[in-house]
């Protein structure tokens, strides 16, 4: 399978991030670059091929099977490049959830996330807090029948028959990936993976921080978590959640291409683009989790961390 220099070689990714992490404005100029070049063109939308869309859906319905679970990823700027709208989409879950049994589960990461909590803080509230992670989870949050975890951080919600089950001890956990939590329901009953209009490698939440969670006291690195309190809101009333987060310092070194090299090396996911919307598969995430941490107890971490900080 064919690479890119980033999926091959995790260094230069993690070495541009340290580098521009260190010069503030430069970081900002070259944000404002890739946005410009995200954005370049003719303000005249292009003519799309009406086939493209109708070859997109007929790929999603070939890969979603009887019962699946199927963890969605999703931006709507890729998907309207074949003029696939929020509508469309989630008109297309609930056929699959009428016919087939599907379970769809979405990230959709509270706004309450973004910031470290203070005693000003908003409580997180499932019911009402919107999410940061695009328009599609955002309207997905709105059909009937969707439910979303009350555990405050990177929060799931989900659609279809498995839905109850999987959110029913959500807040015993305490961590994001613990034994009781949506995203461990996911992992343990293999839910497939699906890519939507975005790259795995900027989406792939399971793949850049599930090991640690899974690996216990055989992940590598010390002082990894932080203990984080968020305030919640259910049905009125407000209590305290302590969390137990990764350490922002972490994401530095995160590997999120070679990560998706690594995988497309196992055999375990496939990327295309049909126009100019990626469409990105995992069968099964246990088998991909169960890649990741065989390479990481080689030593292959999906993070380049420091020697310093080894344990």
């Amino acid at each position: 399978m064919k690479l890119s220099l980033l999926e091959r070689y995790g260094f230069i990714e993690v070495g541009a991030r340290v580098f521009l992490g260190k010069f503030p404005e430069l970081k900002k100029m070259a944000k404002r670059m890739r946005a410009s070049k995200a954005h370049s063109g003719s303000d005249q939308p292009a003519e799309i091929d009406p086939i493209l869309k109708v070859q997109y859906f007929q790929k999603l319905d070939a890969f979603i099977k009887q019962d699946d679970i199927v963890l969605i990823h999703s931006s709507m700027d890729g998907l309207k490049t074949i003029g696939i709208t929020a509508e469309e989409f989630i008109d297309f879950m609930k056929k699959q959830v009428a016919e087939k049994g599907v379970t769809f589960v979405l990230p959709c990461f509270p706004t309450t996330n973004l910031t470290p909590p203070t005693e000003k803080s908003r409580p997180y509230d499932p019911k009402k807090t919107i999410c940061w992670t695009g328009m599609l989870p955002n309207k997905f949050l709105c059909e009937d029948g969707v439910i979303r975890t009350r555990f405050p951080y990177n929060s799931l919600a989900a659609m279809g028959p498995k839905a109850d089950e999987m959110m029913a001890h959500d807040m015993e956990a305490t961590s994001v990936y613990d034994k009781t939590s949506a995203w461990r329901y996911c992992y343990d009953n293999h839910a497939k993976l699906l890519f939507a209009g975005v790259k795995a490698s900027s989406s792939n939440t399971m793949g850049s921080h599930m090991a640690p969670d899974l690996m216990g006291d055989e992940w590598p690195v010390k002082d990894w978590y932080q203990d984080v309190t968020y305030k919640v809101r259910i049905d009125g009333e407000v209590s305290e959640k302590v969390v137990r987060v990764q350490k922002d310092m972490w994401a530095q070194y995160c590997m999120e291409e070679r990560t998706s090299g690594y995988l497309k090396e196992a055999d375990v996911l496939s990327e295309e683009y049909i126009g100019d919307c990626n469409l990105g598969l995992v069968e099964d995430c246990k088998e991909m989790m169960d890649v990741l941490i065989k390479l990481s107890k080689k030593g292959k971490l999906v993070y380049m961390i420091p020697r310093r900080y080894r344990k």
